[in-house]
């Protein structure tokens, strides 16, 4: 891959330095809990502040939220529509930097060299479209459903069966799990094919602005997965998998998990006709969907998965597989018998 110059540059410590601005989108409502940490670690970054935009899309909070985005100097902006993608795309269309990072609230940013290393990518090739990290990163304060998303990689076990995720776990060494990739030192770069997109787009996401808004004209029809498959398919599908990896905690119960995934699977159904991209796709993935269900309920696979993680981290979240993947059948089951009586 040719290695061209351009006007995003980021230059080591001991030479001239010439850094990108960056828009932060943040979708918020009643977050005011959490918010603090997300914000505070975006302000931490060695990274002139100047150049760092805040970009807090708020859905009509009752509690702090907007007061603890304004103390970190963010702009806010209200939105009414209801819908956390909806609001993530009203911020990319508002975002003025030259690259735009979607960051959720449940997110915090590892280290203070991280946005250095995400935009690293950008300025030694012209045609990076868009840059994700490799892993969650492992923290071992984090609580044990929290521990058990970083170290598989996924925040739902479907998507690491079927060989749709777009991270990798802590079972495995460096390397893309999609895509043709060459190894750069400090990130990959990757050609995504546009017959096997993964889910791709949150979580320290980081993208060219002038490439995104091209593909966001009614707000309602954007979701974060669905942008990266706009763009791909129009050739836009350089890729940068950075080697380092971004902080994600739900702080939740299993009990809300599987209550979040029903309420998430009602929307896609609601959705599905203006959705480009679908986890299960029915032309390509019966032998590995079947497969997913038998190891679910028989146990075996998913087990034989966690000790297999247990033998490289030593933590007993990975013993949350078995669990984890039963109820995801179950939780799925309920919802398809629920559209296919026409209750959704």
């Amino acid at each position: 891959m040719r290695e061209v110059s351009s006007k995003i540059v980021v230059c080591s410590k001991n030479v001239g330095q010439v850094y990108p601005s960056v828009s932060f989108i943040i979708p918020t409502y009643n977050v005011g809990d959490i918010l603090t940490g997300c914000l505070d670690s975006i302000r931490k970054q060695d990274y002139p502040q100047e150049k760092i935009e805040i970009i807090v899309v708020d859905g009509g909070s009752k509690d702090e939220t907007i007061q603890i985005a304004k103390s970190y100097y963010a702009t806010v902006i209200s939105e009414k529509t209801g819908r956390p993608e909806a609001a993530t795309a009203i911020g990319y269309k508002n975002a003025k930097g030259e690259l735009i990072v979607n960051l959720p609230t449940d997110n915090i940013i590892p280290d203070r060299n991280w946005l250095k290393q995400m935009a690293e990518p950008f300025a030694r090739y012209s045609e990076t479209v868009a840059a994700q990290t490799l892993r969650y990163t492992y923290d071992r304060t984090l609580g044990l459903l929290d521990r058990y998303f970083a170290l598989f990689g996924v925040n739902d076990p479907l998507a690491y069966y079927l060989g749709k995720r777009d991270r990798i776990s802590w079972i495995e060494s460096d390397f893309v799990p999609f895509g043709k990739a060459k190894d750069i030192g400090n990130f990959f770069m990757v050609e995504v094919d546009p017959s096997e997109i993964p889910t791709l787009g949150a979580n320290g996401y980081i993208v060219k602005r002038e490439i995104i808004q091209k593909f966001i004209d009614n707000v309602f029809d954007f979701f974060h997965i669905d942008s990266n498959v706009d763009m791909i398919r129009k050739g836009y599908n350089k890729y940068a998998i950075v080697k380092n990896g971004i902080i994600h905690r739900s702080g939740e119960k299993l009990s809300k998990y599987y209550y979040k995934r029903i309420r998430y699977s009602v929307v896609y159904f609601k959705d599905k006709m203006r959705r480009r991209y679908h986890l299960y796709d029915s032309s390509r993935d019966k032998i590995k969907l079947l497969g997913f269900i038998l190891f679910s309920l028989t146990f075996l696979r998913t087990t034989y998965d966690a000790i297999r993680g247990y033998k490289k981290v030593r933590d007993m979240a990975w013993f949350l597989n078995p669990i984890m993947c039963f109820g995801i059948v179950l939780c799925y089951a309920i919802i398809n018998i629920l559209f296919l009586l026409k209750f959704i």
